[in-house]
């Protein structure tokens, strides 16, 4: 049984714009203001950061023109690269990254919900996770088509307050009265540096989320066409949100004010353009947009479990490895959707809610392995271009300039995040070798479908 291409433009662009707008836009303005010294490199940053992430939006969207199937990553690192780099990347995914991702954007949702709702306690905001995690399960088991039309309405919700918050804040709300603000970059090369480091780091962090799309390639209507469209506007839809939110806060809230209270900076703009009820408005709002960007987690991250279960399932039969990746593998024959992997993936993000509780440390673990594979999937462009390009019906522009911009800036961002984090980089990166030793287990004596094909 395979997966059936159900999808659209609308649920493709859906899906990336969704995945991207999460909380990270209410407090990043905050964070930014402390490392910048101007107003115009708050601006900088936002659009430095919108086009790196277009460069590599861009390039995922060429290899899923050239190998159109669930999983575009793993598939794209398995053919670039071999079966092992494939694996290596679900391994990360599935031993903390995706459950993590889940688990931690589930809490945030309890924790926002119970704070609307007022019900207080802990057990609430595990209650309520666990239930927006159950919903999005059954709305995915049900058909693609269901869970593309949720998240189609839900991405909708989100943009469209944050228009109105836009709109608030630029058209509704008094000016604050200006403020001088230093032009001073720093005192010399390394001040210079630290700024850009720090304020690339906060803003790529608001950006993430493009990449989850790949994950339902295999099930897009002419998804040579669609989903590089899909990928390019979306990006640089959100580019642009993001860009006007911060001129409507900066308009309403002056750099120095936001520097004194960074987490506030939302709110009190809601409540200068709304009144008395902005606030409320923005914490259901919020609540509203993590359960989108939850809802989209739930039903891209399981398509590459099932890429790499499907992949690997008769060669592990005999191993005490087969009857999981027969279960990740198993594709729902009234649905078409992979039930097993939908099922596996919410099985492992419940329970690393109720042993964990918090991802906040435990997902920095992975921040160097993981980023390191984003960086191998982009480059497998200039391996797998000259070999497939033929057939593409869509080209990368700019290209071999465009995916070397997004390497060199994410390659400075995996060491900056190793020399600031050394300890959490280090066991992030030893457990990611455990793999090697499965992986050895699954291969032995033959080799993966994707191998055996070349």
């Amino acid at each position: 049984m395979t997966l059936r291409r159900k999808l659209g433009f609308c649920t493709v662009l859906a899906v990336v714009m969704g995945d991207m707008l999460g909380s990270g836009i209410f407090f990043t303005p905050g964070q930014l203001a402390a490392v910048v010294t101007s107003e115009w490199q708050i601006y900088a940053f936002w659009l430095l950061c919108g086009l790196i992430t277009l460069c590599g939006a861009l390039t995922l969207g060429e290899l899923a023109a050239l190998l159109p199937r669930p999983g575009v990553a793993y598939h794209a690192l398995t053919e670039a690269y071999g079966p092992f780099a494939g694996f290596m990347q679900v391994w990360i995914l599935i031993l903390v990254s995706g459950p993590g991702a889940i688990a931690g954007v589930a809490i945030l949702f309890g924790e926002l919900a119970d704070d609307v709702l007022g019900s207080g306690g802990g057990g609430a905001v595990l209650a309520f996770a666990c239930a927006a995690i159950v919903f999005f399960v059954l709305v995915n088991l049900r058909g693609a088509d269901w869970g593309g039309r949720t998240q189609i309405v839900l991405t909708a919700v989100k943009v469209g307050g944050l228009v109105a918050l836009i709109a608030g804040g630029i058209f509704i709300a008094a000016p604050a009265a200006p403020e001088h603000t230093s032009t001073d970059a720093g005192s010399g090369l390394l001040d210079l540096v630290r700024i850009v480091g720090l304020g690339v780091a906060i803003v790529l962090f608001t950006y993430d989320g493009w990449i989850d799309a790949s994950h339902i390639a295999g099930e897009v209507r002419h998804a040579e066409r669609n989903f590089p469209l899909a990928m390019g506007t979306g990006v640089l839809g959100i580019t642009l949100i993001y860009l006007l939110v911060n001129f409507a806060f900066l308009r309403v809230v002056p750099l120095e004010t936001m520097r004194e209270a960074p987490t506030l900076v939302a709110t009190r703009v809601a409540e200068a353009a709304f009144g008395e009820y902005g606030g409320a408005l923005l914490a259901i709002f919020m609540t509203l947009s993590i359960f989108g960007a939850l809802g989209g987690l739930v039903m891209t991250l399981p398509r590459i479990y099932y890429a790499a279960a499907a992949e690997y399932v008769g060669r592990a039969g005999g191993t005490a490895f087969g009857p999981a990746f027969r279960a990740v593998a198993w594709v729902s024959p009234r649905s078409a959707v992979p039930a097993g992997a939908i099922l596996t993936g919410a099985a492992l993000a419940i329970v690393a809610l109720f042993f964990f509780g918090s991802f906040s440390r435990i997902v920095t673990f992975f921040v160097v392995p993981f980023q390191f594979m984003n960086i191998l999937m982009v480059s497998s462009i200039y391996r797998l271009r000259p070999r497939l390009g033929k057939s593409s019906a869509f080209s990368l522009p700019g290209y071999p300039v465009v995916p070397a911009l997004f390497i060199a800036v994410m390659a400075m961002f995996v060491v900056t995040a190793m020399v600031y984090n050394p300890v959490d980089s280090l066991i992030g990166t030893g457990l990611t070798l455990a793999g090697i030793p499965v992986y050895r287990v699954l291969t032995r004596g033959s080799r993966p479908a994707a191998e055996e094909g070349r």
